[in-house]
């Protein structure tokens, strides 16, 4: 490999599929506004290990656009297991959107 191509592979965008492995995306509405947004929680940085309870929990705050005037903060809690599956979520200020994102 030159060093041209190792110099390329150092600044290319990340792999893909390495990147959905390691994200959760998840996706509320607005209980004011209706406004949907999502958010995306990094399984590798974003996790905190519960040692009382051995999981892993995420706390986020999202904020909507403001494109309808709407600057509700919707607070969204989430727990995972050791294999860092989504074991819970909790939303407030809004309700989670169970549709995939396309």
């Amino acid at each position: 490999m030159s060093w041209r191509q190792r110099f390329r592979k150092l600044f290319a965008p990340p792999n893909e599929e390495r990147f959905s492995r390691r994200s959760y995306w998840v996706r509320v509405r607005c209980q004011r506004c209706g406004e949907i947004l999502s958010a995306r929680v990094d399984l590798q940085n974003d996790l905190s290990f519960d040692y009382g309870s051995q999981e892993y929990r995420v706390h986020k705050v999202i904020v909507g656009s403001g494109e309808n005037r709407c600057f509700q903060r919707i607070e969204v809690q989430m727990r995972f297991d050791k294999q860092k599956r989504l074991v819970d979520i909790d939303v407030h200020g809004g309700e989670e959107v169970k549709t995939p994102i396309a």
